[in-house]
């Protein structure tokens, strides 16, 4: 039991600071272009206080722990940009939407370097065959880098707000742009209502990087899906 409560909250602080990275990658970029909003708001911080939403960084998550979701997404508050700050307003624009899925990838691939030097030099271990024996620093980097990977993959669907709407807008003329900024008060809705579908592209990109990228395996990747589920029972 106690195990258990270390993974989740091993995991909990992982994901926390891959959401905030995320955001505080948007505004760092943004400044470095000319706009300093989120600066002057107090949000070019790591501090997590700053960057707490309580629906998406803590009752979303938590919602899809309890409910056994096969993906465990959520975000944090997002960072006010003003592009009319940029000084290439198009090319500043696209740096600053990929700064966030750009850094859950480096976030991704910084932890399997951990985990597959963890595992080659057997400070952990895995065991398939029984879950809970799985060494938890294994499920903990594992899932830190499966949640950064749906944070990459879910971020890069162009719906607004995602930040693949905001990168396919600046190639767009500027009739387009104005239909996207249009879209940004229903694309929440739209994401909700097909959450169901992107599951089958998230899980494809996860898929994609997770062997060909990270250079893992189905081992690692069954040993860290049962193992989390495990301790997800043995709690709830």
């Amino acid at each position: 039991m106690i195990t258990s409560i270390l993974i989740i909250i091993g995991f909990a602080a992982i994901a926390l600071m891959s959401m905030v990275m995320h955001e505080y990658a948007h505004g760092y970029v943004a400044a470095l272009c000319g706009d300093y909003t989120a600066e002057a708001a107090g949000r070019l911080t790591l501090n997590p206080l700053k960057h707490i939403d309580p629906f998406m960084t803590i009752l979303l998550p938590v919602l899809l722990l309890v409910m056994k979701s096969p993906f465990i997404f959520g975000g944090a508050k997002p960072i006010p940009v003003n592009p009319y700050n940029f000084r290439h307003r198009r090319r500043d624009g696209r740096l600053v939407s990929a700064a966030g899925v750009a850094t859950n990838l480096i976030i991704a691939i910084l932890l399997s370097v951990v985990l597959h030097l963890a595992l080659k030099t057997g400070i952990y271990s895995i065991n398939l065959a029984e879950p809970g024996r799985t060494s938890p620093g294994v499920i903990v980097l594992g899932m830190g880098i499966i949640f950064n990977l749906v944070l990459f993959a879910f971020n890069l669907l162009p719906i607004p707000p995602l930040d693949g709407s905001r990168l396919l807008r600046s190639f767009l003329p500027a009739e387009m742009e104005r239909l996207f900024d249009m879209m940004d008060r229903f694309g929440i809705i739209l994401i909700f209502l097909l959450f169901r579908y992107f599951g089958h592209v998230v899980g494809t990109v996860i898929m994609v990087f997770w062997h060909y990228v990270l250079q893992l395996n189905d081992v690692h990747l069954g040993a860290v899906i049962n193992g989390f589920r495990h301790a997800i029972h043995s709690i709830f």
